[in-house]
Protein backbone atom coordinates (compact mmCIF):
# COMPACT_ATOMS: atom_id res chain seq x y z
CA UNK A 1 0.00 0.00 0.00
CA UNK A 2 1.45 3.80 -0.90
CA UNK A 3 1.86 5.38 1.60
CA UNK A 4 -0.13 8.35 2.62
CA UNK A 5 0.62 11.81 1.69
CA UNK A 6 0.54 15.13 3.75
CA UNK A 7 -0.71 17.66 1.58
CA UNK A 8 1.54 20.42 0.93
CA UNK A 9 0.04 24.09 2.69
CA UNK A 10 1.61 26.74 3.48
CA UNK A 11 2.48 28.20 7.43
CA UNK A 12 1.38 30.79 9.20
CA UNK A 13 5.43 32.59 8.60
CA UNK A 14 4.77 31.80 4.40
CA UNK A 15 1.73 33.07 4.52
CA UNK A 16 2.97 36.81 6.14
CA UNK A 17 5.91 36.85 4.44
CA UNK A 18 3.46 36.53 1.36
CA UNK A 19 1.74 39.33 2.73
CA UNK A 20 4.19 41.42 3.57
CA UNK A 21 5.80 41.39 0.00
CA UNK A 22 2.15 42.36 -0.95
CA UNK A 23 2.15 45.30 1.02
CA UNK A 24 5.88 46.30 -0.28
CA UNK A 25 4.66 45.96 -4.08
CA UNK A 26 1.51 47.96 -2.84
CA UNK A 27 3.81 50.25 -1.78
CA UNK A 28 6.21 50.37 -4.79
CA UNK A 29 3.32 51.04 -7.35
CA UNK A 30 1.42 53.59 -5.50
CA UNK A 31 4.03 55.28 -3.80
CA UNK A 32 2.92 56.83 -0.04
CA UNK A 33 -0.63 55.17 1.24
CA UNK A 34 -2.49 55.25 4.64
CA UNK A 35 -2.95 52.51 6.52
CA UNK A 36 -6.89 52.22 5.28
CA UNK A 37 -5.78 52.67 1.41
CA UNK A 38 -2.74 50.12 1.47
CA UNK A 39 -5.66 47.66 3.49
CA UNK A 40 -7.65 48.62 0.26
CA UNK A 41 -4.97 48.77 -2.49
CA UNK A 42 -3.58 45.17 -1.00
CA UNK A 43 -6.77 43.06 -0.40
CA UNK A 44 -6.07 42.62 3.04
CA UNK A 45 -7.92 43.12 6.45
CA UNK A 46 -6.79 47.06 8.38
CA UNK A 47 -5.92 44.48 10.93
CA UNK A 48 -3.60 42.66 8.88
CA UNK A 49 -1.66 45.45 7.64
CA UNK A 50 -0.95 47.64 11.24
CA UNK A 51 0.19 44.13 12.44
CA UNK A 52 2.34 43.94 9.19
CA UNK A 53 3.50 47.67 8.93
CA UNK A 54 4.98 47.48 12.05
CA UNK A 55 6.76 44.48 11.16
CA UNK A 56 8.19 45.84 8.51
CA UNK A 57 8.86 49.40 9.54
CA UNK A 58 10.80 47.03 12.43
CA UNK A 59 12.86 46.14 9.57
CA UNK A 60 13.63 49.23 8.17
CA UNK A 61 11.40 48.43 4.93
CA UNK A 62 8.98 51.02 4.91
CA UNK A 63 9.30 54.03 6.66
CA UNK A 64 5.92 56.46 8.35
CA UNK A 65 5.87 60.04 7.05
CA UNK A 66 5.96 62.67 9.65
CA UNK A 67 3.17 64.40 7.63
CA UNK A 68 -0.15 63.17 7.74
CA UNK A 69 -2.90 62.74 5.30
CA UNK A 70 -5.87 65.07 5.10
CA UNK A 71 -8.60 64.33 7.07
CA UNK A 72 -11.99 63.72 6.28
CA UNK A 73 -13.29 63.83 9.52
CA UNK A 74 -11.46 62.65 12.89
CA UNK A 75 -7.68 62.07 13.23
CA UNK A 76 -5.45 62.59 10.02
CA UNK A 77 -4.11 59.18 9.22
CA UNK A 78 -0.51 58.68 9.14
CA UNK A 79 0.96 57.88 5.90
CA UNK A 80 3.35 55.03 5.06
CA UNK A 81 6.04 54.66 2.30
CA UNK A 82 8.17 52.29 0.94
CA UNK A 83 12.01 52.78 2.21
CA UNK A 84 13.65 51.83 -1.18
CA UNK A 85 17.46 51.81 0.47
CA UNK A 86 16.70 49.38 2.67
CA UNK A 87 17.52 46.52 -0.12
CA UNK A 88 19.36 46.51 -3.05
CA UNK A 89 20.45 45.61 -6.35
CA UNK A 90 23.79 45.16 -8.69
CA UNK A 91 24.65 46.05 -11.87
CA UNK A 92 27.53 45.07 -13.85
CA UNK A 93 28.86 45.94 -17.21
CA UNK A 94 31.60 43.75 -18.70
CA UNK A 95 34.00 45.39 -20.85
CA UNK A 96 37.39 44.24 -22.67
CA UNK A 97 39.96 45.61 -20.15
CA UNK A 98 37.31 47.40 -18.21
CA UNK A 99 34.56 46.17 -15.91
CA UNK A 100 31.76 48.60 -14.25
CA UNK A 101 29.35 47.75 -11.37
CA UNK A 102 27.00 49.50 -9.21
CA UNK A 103 24.56 49.20 -6.13
CA UNK A 104 21.03 50.47 -7.14
CA UNK A 105 18.27 50.83 -4.33
CA UNK A 106 15.61 49.17 -5.76
CA UNK A 107 13.89 52.47 -7.23
CA UNK A 108 16.54 52.39 -9.33
CA UNK A 109 18.55 55.03 -8.04
CA UNK A 110 22.32 54.77 -8.15
CA UNK A 111 23.47 54.80 -4.68
CA UNK A 112 27.31 53.62 -5.17
CA UNK A 113 29.50 53.14 -8.20
CA UNK A 114 33.04 50.98 -8.87
CA UNK A 115 35.55 50.15 -11.77
CA UNK A 116 37.91 47.71 -12.40
CA UNK A 117 40.93 47.67 -15.57
CA UNK A 118 42.12 44.50 -16.24
CA UNK A 119 43.74 42.66 -19.10
CA UNK A 120 41.95 39.52 -19.97
CA UNK A 121 44.00 36.17 -20.56
CA UNK A 122 44.69 36.61 -24.57
CA UNK A 123 43.35 33.77 -27.40
CA UNK A 124 46.89 32.16 -26.83
CA UNK A 125 45.89 31.35 -23.10
CA UNK A 126 45.27 26.88 -22.58
CA UNK A 127 42.05 25.99 -23.07
CA UNK A 128 41.47 24.13 -19.84
CA UNK A 129 41.94 27.71 -17.80
CA UNK A 130 39.99 27.61 -14.84
CA UNK A 131 36.55 30.04 -14.87
CA UNK A 132 37.74 31.82 -11.89
CA UNK A 133 40.56 32.81 -13.75
CA UNK A 134 38.83 33.93 -16.54
CA UNK A 135 36.11 35.87 -14.21
CA UNK A 136 38.36 36.36 -11.29
CA UNK A 137 38.28 40.41 -11.66
CA UNK A 138 34.56 40.22 -12.59
CA UNK A 139 34.26 38.48 -8.70
CA UNK A 140 36.13 40.81 -6.91
CA UNK A 141 34.17 43.57 -8.38
CA UNK A 142 30.92 42.26 -7.31
CA UNK A 143 32.51 41.03 -3.84
CA UNK A 144 33.30 44.83 -3.60
CA UNK A 145 29.70 45.85 -4.54
CA UNK A 146 28.15 43.59 -2.31
CA UNK A 147 30.73 44.30 0.76
CA UNK A 148 29.54 48.15 0.34
CA UNK A 149 26.18 47.52 0.02
CA UNK A 150 25.72 45.17 3.34
CA UNK A 151 27.86 48.10 5.00
CA UNK A 152 26.02 51.46 3.73
CA UNK A 153 22.43 50.25 2.66
CA UNK A 154 20.57 47.09 2.17
CA UNK A 155 21.88 43.38 1.39
CA UNK A 156 21.71 42.86 -2.38
CA UNK A 157 18.91 40.82 -3.63
CA UNK A 158 19.53 40.22 -7.24
CA UNK A 159 22.56 41.05 -9.86
CA UNK A 160 22.68 41.30 -13.33
CA UNK A 161 25.76 41.33 -16.24
CA UNK A 162 25.57 42.52 -19.08
CA UNK A 163 28.58 41.15 -21.47
CA UNK A 164 29.55 41.97 -24.98
CA UNK A 165 28.67 38.31 -26.58
CA UNK A 166 25.96 36.06 -27.59
CA UNK A 167 24.31 34.92 -24.25
CA UNK A 168 21.77 31.47 -23.92
CA UNK A 169 18.56 32.70 -22.84
CA UNK A 170 17.95 32.64 -19.23
CA UNK A 171 20.51 30.00 -18.74
CA UNK A 172 23.74 32.52 -18.31
CA UNK A 173 25.42 30.74 -21.09
CA UNK A 174 28.33 33.26 -22.90
CA UNK A 175 28.27 31.25 -25.69
CA UNK A 176 30.31 33.58 -28.20
CA UNK A 177 31.98 35.93 -26.37
CA UNK A 178 35.23 36.96 -29.01
CA UNK A 179 36.00 40.25 -27.32
CA UNK A 180 36.57 38.93 -23.96
CA UNK A 181 37.00 35.37 -25.40
CA UNK A 182 35.18 33.42 -22.85
CA UNK A 183 35.11 29.41 -24.56
CA UNK A 184 31.15 29.14 -23.42
CA UNK A 185 31.10 30.67 -19.89
CA UNK A 186 28.56 29.40 -17.64
CA UNK A 187 28.72 32.46 -15.79
CA UNK A 188 25.24 32.55 -14.76
CA UNK A 189 25.76 29.21 -13.14
CA UNK A 190 28.50 30.40 -11.56
CA UNK A 191 27.36 33.73 -9.86
CA UNK A 192 24.47 31.94 -8.68
CA UNK A 193 26.06 29.40 -6.73
CA UNK A 194 28.64 32.37 -5.46
CA UNK A 195 25.95 34.85 -4.42
CA UNK A 196 23.19 32.82 -3.50
CA UNK A 197 20.26 35.58 -5.16
CA UNK A 198 18.61 35.43 -8.09
CA UNK A 199 21.27 36.18 -11.53
CA UNK A 200 20.85 37.30 -14.84
CA UNK A 201 23.42 37.29 -17.69
CA UNK A 202 22.27 39.75 -20.84
CA UNK A 203 24.01 40.64 -23.67
CA UNK A 204 25.21 44.51 -23.34
CA UNK A 205 23.32 45.49 -26.22
CA UNK A 206 19.86 44.06 -24.64
CA UNK A 207 20.35 46.02 -21.38
CA UNK A 208 21.05 49.42 -23.30
CA UNK A 209 18.17 48.74 -25.55
CA UNK A 210 15.81 47.67 -22.12
CA UNK A 211 16.92 50.73 -20.79
CA UNK A 212 16.31 53.07 -23.66
CA UNK A 213 12.47 51.53 -23.64
CA UNK A 214 12.03 53.34 -20.66
CA UNK A 215 14.00 56.62 -21.60
CA UNK A 216 11.82 59.42 -22.31
CA UNK A 217 13.10 59.29 -25.83
CA UNK A 218 11.13 56.21 -26.38
CA UNK A 219 7.90 56.99 -24.10
CA UNK A 220 4.82 55.40 -26.43
CA UNK A 221 7.27 53.98 -28.56
CA UNK A 222 6.84 49.70 -29.51
CA UNK A 223 9.14 48.82 -31.95
CA UNK A 224 13.12 49.95 -31.39
CA UNK A 225 16.44 48.97 -31.50
CA UNK A 226 19.95 50.05 -29.26
CA UNK A 227 22.70 49.76 -32.09
CA UNK A 228 26.19 49.60 -30.05
CA UNK A 229 29.21 50.07 -32.78
CA UNK A 230 32.32 49.15 -30.52
CA UNK A 231 34.58 46.07 -30.43
CA UNK A 232 32.05 44.30 -31.86
CA UNK A 233 28.92 45.65 -33.47
CA UNK A 234 25.77 45.04 -32.22
CA UNK A 235 22.07 45.29 -31.69
CA UNK A 236 19.34 45.28 -28.60
CA UNK A 237 15.98 44.95 -30.25
CA UNK A 238 12.59 45.49 -28.65
CA UNK A 239 9.52 44.41 -30.55
CA UNK A 240 5.79 45.48 -29.50
CA UNK A 241 7.91 46.63 -26.23
CA UNK A 242 9.44 43.27 -25.42
CA UNK A 243 12.92 42.29 -25.76
CA UNK A 244 13.64 39.68 -29.00
CA UNK A 245 16.74 37.48 -28.46
CA UNK A 246 16.01 35.14 -31.23
CA UNK A 247 16.80 31.79 -31.50
CA UNK A 248 19.46 30.98 -28.69
CA UNK A 249 19.37 34.84 -28.05
CA UNK A 250 21.83 35.35 -31.11
CA UNK A 251 19.04 38.06 -32.59
CA UNK A 252 21.11 41.32 -33.27
CA UNK A 253 24.60 39.91 -34.08
CA UNK A 254 24.89 43.25 -37.05
CA UNK A 255 29.04 42.34 -37.03
CA UNK A 256 28.21 39.78 -38.70
CA UNK A 257 25.93 41.10 -41.45
CA UNK A 258 27.21 40.47 -45.00
CA UNK A 259 28.50 42.84 -47.14
CA UNK A 260 29.31 41.47 -50.29
CA UNK A 261 29.71 37.90 -52.13
CA UNK A 262 33.48 37.82 -50.83
CA UNK A 263 31.41 36.57 -47.39
CA UNK A 264 29.89 33.75 -48.46
CA UNK A 265 33.24 32.42 -49.01
CA UNK A 266 34.75 33.26 -45.78
CA UNK A 267 33.61 30.99 -42.31
CA UNK A 268 32.29 32.49 -39.19
CA UNK A 269 35.78 33.96 -37.49
CA UNK A 270 35.64 36.37 -34.65
CA UNK A 271 35.30 39.33 -36.76
CA UNK A 272 32.01 39.56 -39.23
CA UNK A 273 32.07 41.20 -42.39
CA UNK A 274 30.46 44.82 -40.96
CA UNK A 275 32.77 44.59 -37.49
CA UNK A 276 35.57 44.31 -40.09
CA UNK A 277 34.57 47.74 -41.64
CA UNK A 278 33.29 50.17 -38.72
CA UNK A 279 33.89 48.55 -35.26
CA UNK A 280 36.47 50.06 -33.04
CA UNK A 281 39.82 48.12 -34.59
CA UNK A 282 38.28 48.76 -37.78
CA UNK A 283 38.48 52.59 -37.29
CA UNK A 284 41.56 52.65 -35.75
CA UNK A 285 43.17 50.97 -38.93
CA UNK A 286 41.38 53.05 -41.10
CA UNK A 287 42.64 56.07 -39.82
CA UNK A 288 46.40 54.61 -39.88
CA UNK A 289 45.88 53.63 -43.55
CA UNK A 290 44.52 56.94 -44.90
CA UNK A 291 47.42 58.81 -43.37
CA UNK A 292 46.15 61.15 -40.78
CA UNK A 293 48.28 62.76 -38.19
CA UNK A 294 46.26 62.03 -34.86
CA UNK A 295 47.55 60.51 -32.13
CA UNK A 296 46.19 59.46 -28.45
CA UNK A 297 44.02 56.98 -27.32
CA UNK A 298 41.29 55.02 -29.73
CA UNK A 299 38.87 57.19 -28.86
CA UNK A 300 40.84 59.92 -28.75
CA UNK A 301 42.29 59.25 -32.23
CA UNK A 302 38.32 59.22 -33.36
CA UNK A 303 37.65 62.81 -32.15
CA UNK A 304 40.78 63.97 -34.07
CA UNK A 305 39.44 62.38 -37.43
CA UNK A 306 36.33 64.49 -37.14
CA UNK A 307 38.43 67.58 -36.06
CA UNK A 308 40.37 67.41 -38.86
CA UNK A 309 37.22 66.59 -41.25
CA UNK A 310 35.70 69.89 -40.07
CA UNK A 311 38.94 71.86 -40.75
CA UNK A 312 38.59 70.00 -44.46
CA UNK A 313 41.35 68.04 -44.37
CA UNK A 314 40.49 66.27 -47.54
CA UNK A 315 41.51 62.27 -46.27
CA UNK A 316 39.55 62.76 -43.35
CA UNK A 317 36.56 64.25 -44.80
CA UNK A 318 36.88 60.77 -47.83
CA UNK A 319 37.20 58.46 -44.71
CA UNK A 320 34.23 60.20 -42.53
CA UNK A 321 32.11 59.87 -45.96
CA UNK A 322 32.96 56.11 -46.09
CA UNK A 323 32.12 55.32 -42.26
CA UNK A 324 28.79 57.42 -42.37
CA UNK A 325 27.69 55.50 -45.71
CA UNK A 326 29.35 51.93 -43.74
CA UNK A 327 26.90 53.17 -40.64
CA UNK A 328 23.80 54.33 -43.11
CA UNK A 329 23.67 51.21 -45.00
CA UNK A 330 23.64 49.11 -41.56
CA UNK A 331 20.72 51.77 -39.93
CA UNK A 332 19.12 51.03 -43.48
CA UNK A 333 19.01 47.20 -42.90
CA UNK A 334 17.87 47.08 -39.62
CA UNK A 335 14.99 49.68 -40.77
CA UNK A 336 14.08 47.55 -43.84
CA UNK A 337 13.69 44.13 -41.85
CA UNK A 338 12.40 45.93 -38.81
CA UNK A 339 10.78 48.90 -39.32
CA UNK A 340 11.08 50.67 -35.60
CA UNK A 341 10.13 53.94 -34.62
CA UNK A 342 13.30 54.36 -32.95
CA UNK A 343 17.40 53.71 -33.16
CA UNK A 344 19.33 54.86 -30.33
CA UNK A 345 23.18 55.09 -31.65
CA UNK A 346 26.50 54.00 -29.19
CA UNK A 347 29.95 53.88 -29.26
CA UNK A 348 32.76 56.22 -30.14
CA UNK A 349 31.97 56.82 -33.27
CA UNK A 350 28.67 58.55 -32.98
CA UNK A 351 30.15 59.76 -29.48
CA UNK A 352 33.06 61.69 -30.88
CA UNK A 353 31.67 62.69 -33.84
CA UNK A 354 30.11 66.40 -32.62
CA UNK A 355 26.33 64.90 -33.26
CA UNK A 356 27.42 64.79 -37.16
CA UNK A 357 26.49 61.64 -37.45
CA UNK A 358 23.04 60.65 -37.26
CA UNK A 359 21.97 63.66 -38.94
CA UNK A 360 24.23 63.05 -41.97
CA UNK A 361 22.61 59.18 -42.21
CA UNK A 362 19.25 60.57 -42.30
CA UNK A 363 19.96 62.72 -45.03
CA UNK A 364 21.85 59.30 -47.07
CA UNK A 365 18.74 57.22 -46.57
CA UNK A 366 16.06 59.56 -46.68
CA UNK A 367 14.09 58.23 -49.68
CA UNK A 368 16.14 55.55 -49.70
CA UNK A 369 14.13 53.32 -46.96
CA UNK A 370 10.39 52.73 -47.03
CA UNK A 371 10.14 54.19 -43.00
CA UNK A 372 12.78 56.44 -41.76
CA UNK A 373 13.05 55.98 -38.06
CA UNK A 374 14.20 58.34 -35.60
CA UNK A 375 17.43 58.00 -34.69
CA UNK A 376 19.37 59.24 -31.12
CA UNK A 377 22.93 58.90 -29.73
CA UNK A 378 23.03 57.47 -26.22
CA UNK A 379 26.40 56.70 -24.13
CA UNK A 380 26.29 53.28 -23.99
CA UNK A 381 27.73 51.87 -21.34
CA UNK A 382 26.08 54.44 -19.17
CA UNK A 383 22.66 53.22 -20.54
CA UNK A 384 23.92 49.40 -20.08
CA UNK A 385 24.27 50.00 -15.98
CA UNK A 386 20.50 52.29 -16.40
CA UNK A 387 19.42 48.86 -18.30
CA UNK A 388 21.35 46.29 -15.99
CA UNK A 389 20.02 48.13 -13.07
CA UNK A 390 16.04 47.93 -14.00
CA UNK A 391 16.32 44.69 -14.80
CA UNK A 392 17.93 43.75 -11.87
CA UNK A 393 14.83 45.53 -9.78
CA UNK A 394 12.68 43.17 -11.76
CA UNK A 395 14.63 40.34 -11.18
CA UNK A 396 13.86 40.75 -7.29
CA UNK A 397 10.42 41.37 -7.83
CA UNK A 398 8.66 38.87 -6.00
CA UNK A 399 11.51 36.78 -4.82
CA UNK A 400 12.78 40.02 -3.36
CA UNK A 401 11.28 40.10 0.55
CA UNK A 402 10.36 36.32 0.73
CA UNK A 403 14.07 35.49 1.55
CA UNK A 404 13.70 33.17 4.85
Amino acid sequence: MPPSRTPATATTQTVAQVNQTVLLEVLRRHGTLSRQRLAAESGLSTATVHRLVEVLRAEGLVEVETERAPSSGGRPPQLIRYNARAQTVLAIAVRPRRIVGVVAALDGTVLHEAEHHWAFPGPDRPREIAADELTGPLLALVDGLRDWAGRHAGAPRALVVGVPGVVRDRTGLVEFAPALDWPGLRLGVLLQERYGVPVAVESNVNLVALAVRESPAAAGVGDLAAVVVGIEVGAGIVLDGRLHRGRLGAAGALGHLMAGHAALDRPLGRTGDTQARIGDHAVDRRITEAGLTVSGTPAERVAGLFRLGREGDPAAVRLIGELTDDLALLVANLSTVLAPELIALGGRLFWESGGELPAAIESRLQGRVPVLPRLVVVHSTTTELVGAAAAAVRLADGATFITR
